[in-house]
Protein backbone atom coordinates (compact mmCIF):
# COMPACT_ATOMS: atom_id res chain seq x y z
CA UNK A 1 0.00 0.00 0.00
CA UNK A 2 0.71 3.87 -1.04
CA UNK A 3 -1.33 5.09 1.91
CA UNK A 4 0.98 7.31 4.53
CA UNK A 5 0.87 6.70 8.21
CA UNK A 6 -2.51 7.57 9.39
CA UNK A 7 -4.71 7.17 6.42
CA UNK A 8 -7.60 5.04 6.64
CA UNK A 9 -8.49 2.70 4.27
CA UNK A 10 -12.39 3.24 5.06
CA UNK A 11 -11.76 6.75 3.70
CA UNK A 12 -10.85 5.71 0.24
CA UNK A 13 -13.89 3.28 0.22
CA UNK A 14 -16.01 6.18 1.25
CA UNK A 15 -14.67 8.23 -1.35
CA UNK A 16 -15.39 5.87 -3.83
CA UNK A 17 -19.14 4.91 -2.57
CA UNK A 18 -19.86 8.39 -2.12
CA UNK A 19 -19.37 8.51 -6.32
CA UNK A 20 -21.80 5.66 -6.65
CA UNK A 21 -23.71 7.88 -4.12
CA UNK A 22 -23.71 10.96 -6.37
CA UNK A 23 -24.45 8.82 -9.33
CA UNK A 24 -27.29 6.39 -8.18
CA UNK A 25 -29.01 9.62 -7.04
CA UNK A 26 -28.97 11.88 -9.69
CA UNK A 27 -29.94 8.75 -11.91
CA UNK A 28 -33.09 8.39 -9.08
CA UNK A 29 -33.45 11.83 -9.08
CA UNK A 30 -33.64 12.78 -12.80
CA UNK A 31 -36.51 10.10 -13.24
CA UNK A 32 -38.85 12.41 -10.90
CA UNK A 33 -37.58 15.72 -12.17
CA UNK A 34 -36.80 15.35 -15.88
CA UNK A 35 -36.71 19.15 -16.40
CA UNK A 36 -33.49 19.73 -13.82
CA UNK A 37 -30.75 19.04 -16.32
CA UNK A 38 -28.25 18.40 -13.96
CA UNK A 39 -29.76 15.59 -13.35
CA UNK A 40 -30.14 14.03 -16.77
CA UNK A 41 -26.37 14.98 -17.65
CA UNK A 42 -24.05 14.70 -14.63
CA UNK A 43 -24.17 10.92 -13.55
CA UNK A 44 -22.32 10.36 -17.01
CA UNK A 45 -19.75 12.41 -14.98
CA UNK A 46 -19.90 10.24 -11.78
CA UNK A 47 -19.57 7.28 -13.55
CA UNK A 48 -16.27 8.64 -14.90
CA UNK A 49 -15.35 9.39 -11.36
CA UNK A 50 -16.17 6.16 -9.86
CA UNK A 51 -13.91 4.60 -12.18
CA UNK A 52 -11.28 7.02 -11.05
CA UNK A 53 -11.28 6.12 -7.50
CA UNK A 54 -11.80 2.35 -8.27
CA UNK A 55 -8.48 2.81 -10.39
CA UNK A 56 -7.25 3.96 -7.04
CA UNK A 57 -8.55 1.48 -4.64
CA UNK A 58 -6.60 -0.88 -7.20
CA UNK A 59 -3.51 0.43 -6.98
CA UNK A 60 -4.21 0.08 -3.22
CA UNK A 61 -4.91 -2.94 -3.25
CA UNK A 62 -8.53 -2.38 -1.44
CA UNK A 63 -11.22 -4.53 -2.98
CA UNK A 64 -14.37 -2.85 -4.58
CA UNK A 65 -16.62 -3.23 -1.30
CA UNK A 66 -19.42 -5.17 -1.83
CA UNK A 67 -22.69 -4.41 0.10
CA UNK A 68 -24.80 -6.73 1.94
CA UNK A 69 -27.79 -7.73 0.87
CA UNK A 70 -30.61 -4.89 1.00
CA UNK A 71 -28.00 -1.83 1.56
CA UNK A 72 -25.86 0.19 -1.32
CA UNK A 73 -22.91 0.93 0.72
CA UNK A 74 -20.64 -0.51 3.35
CA UNK A 75 -19.90 2.45 4.25
CA UNK A 76 -22.95 3.01 7.11
CA UNK A 77 -23.90 6.35 7.24
CA UNK A 78 -23.61 6.71 3.29
CA UNK A 79 -27.04 4.04 3.01
CA UNK A 80 -29.19 6.55 5.38
CA UNK A 81 -27.80 9.81 4.00
CA UNK A 82 -29.08 8.10 -0.15
CA UNK A 83 -32.60 7.30 1.76
CA UNK A 84 -33.01 10.95 3.82
CA UNK A 85 -31.76 12.81 -0.03
CA UNK A 86 -33.57 10.50 -1.95
CA UNK A 87 -36.94 11.09 -0.10
CA UNK A 88 -36.31 14.97 0.23
CA UNK A 89 -35.17 15.39 -3.30
CA UNK A 90 -38.86 13.76 -4.91
CA UNK A 91 -40.70 16.41 -3.02
CA UNK A 92 -40.15 18.97 -5.57
CA UNK A 93 -38.21 20.46 -7.87
CA UNK A 94 -36.78 23.01 -5.63
CA UNK A 95 -36.21 20.48 -2.87
CA UNK A 96 -34.14 18.24 -5.78
CA UNK A 97 -32.10 21.26 -6.15
CA UNK A 98 -31.02 21.66 -2.81
CA UNK A 99 -30.20 18.32 -2.62
CA UNK A 100 -27.92 18.55 -5.42
CA UNK A 101 -25.97 21.24 -4.20
CA UNK A 102 -25.46 20.08 -1.27
CA UNK A 103 -24.25 16.65 -2.57
CA UNK A 104 -21.24 18.15 -4.39
CA UNK A 105 -20.73 20.48 -1.08
CA UNK A 106 -20.43 17.36 1.05
CA UNK A 107 -17.87 15.68 -1.86
CA UNK A 108 -15.62 18.94 -2.39
CA UNK A 109 -15.69 19.00 1.28
CA UNK A 110 -14.28 15.62 1.91
CA UNK A 111 -12.18 15.63 -1.73
CA UNK A 112 -10.39 18.24 0.08
CA UNK A 113 -9.63 16.73 3.47
CA UNK A 114 -8.52 13.57 0.93
CA UNK A 115 -6.02 16.07 -0.80
CA UNK A 116 -4.01 16.58 2.55
CA UNK A 117 -4.33 12.86 3.99
CA UNK A 118 -3.20 11.04 0.92
CA UNK A 119 -1.05 13.29 -1.13
CA UNK A 120 0.09 10.89 -3.97
CA UNK A 121 -3.20 11.50 -5.00
CA UNK A 122 -3.43 14.85 -4.72
CA UNK A 123 -4.27 15.80 -8.65
CA UNK A 124 -6.45 12.74 -8.78
CA UNK A 125 -8.72 14.67 -5.84
CA UNK A 126 -8.36 18.14 -6.97
CA UNK A 127 -9.49 16.84 -10.75
CA UNK A 128 -12.69 15.39 -9.18
CA UNK A 129 -12.79 18.41 -6.61
CA UNK A 130 -12.77 20.74 -9.58
CA UNK A 131 -15.28 18.89 -11.55
CA UNK A 132 -17.60 19.33 -7.98
CA UNK A 133 -17.17 22.43 -8.34
CA UNK A 134 -18.68 23.01 -11.62
CA UNK A 135 -21.22 20.57 -10.59
CA UNK A 136 -21.95 22.68 -7.36
CA UNK A 137 -22.70 25.35 -9.57
CA UNK A 138 -24.80 23.89 -11.99
CA UNK A 139 -27.38 22.83 -9.08
CA UNK A 140 -26.67 26.19 -7.46
CA UNK A 141 -27.77 28.41 -10.54
CA UNK A 142 -31.15 25.57 -11.22
CA UNK A 143 -31.71 26.08 -7.31
CA UNK A 144 -32.00 30.12 -7.50
CA UNK A 145 -33.50 29.84 -10.92
CA UNK A 146 -36.68 28.69 -9.42
CA UNK A 147 -36.30 30.86 -6.47
CA UNK A 148 -34.56 28.69 -3.96
CA UNK A 149 -31.51 29.12 -1.22
CA UNK A 150 -28.85 27.60 0.46
CA UNK A 151 -27.29 27.55 3.57
CA UNK A 152 -23.94 25.81 3.59
CA UNK A 153 -23.51 23.13 6.04
CA UNK A 154 -19.91 21.52 5.01
CA UNK A 155 -17.60 24.49 3.61
CA UNK A 156 -17.10 27.40 4.93
CA UNK A 157 -19.44 30.15 3.80
CA UNK A 158 -16.63 32.00 2.25
CA UNK A 159 -14.91 28.98 0.38
CA UNK A 160 -19.03 28.03 -0.79
CA UNK A 161 -19.36 31.73 -2.06
CA UNK A 162 -15.44 32.04 -3.92
CA UNK A 163 -17.01 28.33 -5.96
CA UNK A 164 -19.99 30.29 -6.94
CA UNK A 165 -18.05 33.40 -8.50
CA UNK A 166 -15.07 31.27 -9.93
CA UNK A 167 -15.51 30.11 -13.57
CA UNK A 168 -16.07 27.03 -15.40
CA UNK A 169 -12.94 24.67 -14.37
CA UNK A 170 -11.00 22.16 -16.15
CA UNK A 171 -10.92 18.76 -14.17
CA UNK A 172 -11.71 15.53 -14.66
CA UNK A 173 -15.21 16.33 -16.02
CA UNK A 174 -15.98 19.93 -17.88
CA UNK A 175 -19.50 19.31 -18.23
CA UNK A 176 -21.02 21.82 -16.29
CA UNK A 177 -24.00 19.76 -16.11
CA UNK A 178 -23.76 19.02 -19.73
CA UNK A 179 -21.73 15.99 -20.03
CA UNK A 180 -23.61 14.80 -23.23
CA UNK A 181 -22.96 17.16 -25.38
CA UNK A 182 -19.97 15.93 -27.01
CA UNK A 183 -16.79 17.51 -27.76
CA UNK A 184 -17.58 20.58 -29.32
CA UNK A 185 -18.76 23.68 -27.98
CA UNK A 186 -22.15 25.09 -28.18
CA UNK A 187 -21.17 28.78 -28.74
CA UNK A 188 -19.37 30.50 -32.08
CA UNK A 189 -15.71 30.37 -32.52
CA UNK A 190 -13.52 28.41 -29.83
CA UNK A 191 -16.76 26.51 -28.63
CA UNK A 192 -16.47 28.53 -25.37
CA UNK A 193 -18.80 31.56 -25.42
CA UNK A 194 -22.51 30.96 -24.74
CA UNK A 195 -24.34 31.43 -28.13
CA UNK A 196 -27.00 29.05 -29.01
CA UNK A 197 -25.46 28.76 -32.97
CA UNK A 198 -23.18 25.52 -33.35
CA UNK A 199 -19.37 25.56 -32.70
CA UNK A 200 -17.60 25.49 -35.47
CA UNK A 201 -14.12 25.38 -33.52
CA UNK A 202 -12.97 22.72 -31.58
CA UNK A 203 -14.09 23.19 -27.55
CA UNK A 204 -13.01 21.74 -24.44
CA UNK A 205 -15.04 19.24 -23.74
CA UNK A 206 -19.26 20.06 -23.18
CA UNK A 207 -18.47 24.27 -22.10
CA UNK A 208 -20.13 25.72 -24.72
CA UNK A 209 -23.07 26.96 -23.04
CA UNK A 210 -24.55 26.74 -18.99
CA UNK A 211 -26.77 24.04 -17.77
CA UNK A 212 -30.37 25.25 -18.50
Amino acid sequence: SLLPAGADEADLIRLYEEEVLAHDLHVELGKVHPGIMPFQNIPRAESQHREIMAGILEKEGIALPKPPQGKRFVTKDLNKTFNQWLREGRRSELAACRVGVRLEEFDISDLRKAQNDTPQYKKSFAALESASNNHLRAFHRNLTNRGGDYTTESLPQKDFQTILNSDQQPGSCNCNGNCKKGPKGNGPGKGRAQGKGPGQGQGRRGQGGPNR
